[in-house]
């Protein structure tokens, strides 16, 4: 009995002693560069470099991450393990969101395309859904959830689509056109949401066994 405590005690303590030093290696990091550096040295798929943002994510955790500053640590328990989410970067930053119908114009000729826009733009005023629309004609992989786009922010699609998605004079619910030369690609973009900030953090997860 005396051997079963004792060596209780001295898993506990080497425990203990494991989480103390894992928190000092967290106390140093400030950076996404420093996690993913940190992540070369912890080789495990349950480290990893997660990102939260407001729109996207509604649980408690990231809640109460997205309102934390950069550098703080919250630090999750359970029977099993011990889980520490480490804020290496926050942004709030501007996002839009449209839905889109794409075409590719390597693939169909533009005759056709031109042919298809048209039925399109005369089925949405008809008042034909631009979701049904997308499901019917887009040629993107975001086709079958209407062609949403979900919050994006810049950078995330071509300069000449996010014109007319940043363009504050374009209206919700109008539709509007893009012919991008290359890649030979045509869109026809539905304005679905006004341009909004929306807080974006990366966080460092990592699992320690208790």
């Amino acid at each position: 009995m005396k051997n079963l405590l004792k060596l209780a005690i001295c898993l506990l303590t080497i425990t203990a002693v494991a989480q103390k030093s894992l928190k000092k290696e967290l106390d140093t990091i400030a950076t996404v560069e420093q996690a993913e550096k940190f992540l070369e040295t912890k080789k495990s798929r349950k480290n990893k470099i997660l990102v939260f943002n407001e729109a996207k994510h509604k649980t408690k955790l990231a809640a109460k991450l997205l309102n934390n500053s950069v550098g703080s640590t919250e630090v999750v328990k359970t029977e099993f393990n011990t889980t520490h989410y480490k804020i290496v970067d926050k942004t709030n930053d501007r996002h839009y969101r449209i839905s889109y119908i794409f075409f590719d114009g390597n693939q169909v000729e533009a005759s056709k395309i031109v042919k298809y826009k048209n039925n399109i733009l005369q089925s949405y005023k008809d008042g034909i859904s631009f979701d049904d629309l997308a499901k019917r004609y887009s040629m993107d992989k975001n086709a079958n959830r209407g062609g949403d786009s979900g919050w994006l922010k810049e950078g995330s699609m071509p300069a000449e689509v996010e014109e007319q998605a940043f363009n504050l004079d374009n209206k919700l619910g109008t539709l509007y056109t893009v012919r991008i030369a290359e890649p030979n690609a045509f869109y026809v973009i539905l304005k679905t949401e006004r341009i909004k900030k929306i807080k974006e953090i990366k966080v460092l997860k990592v699992i320690a066994k208790d």
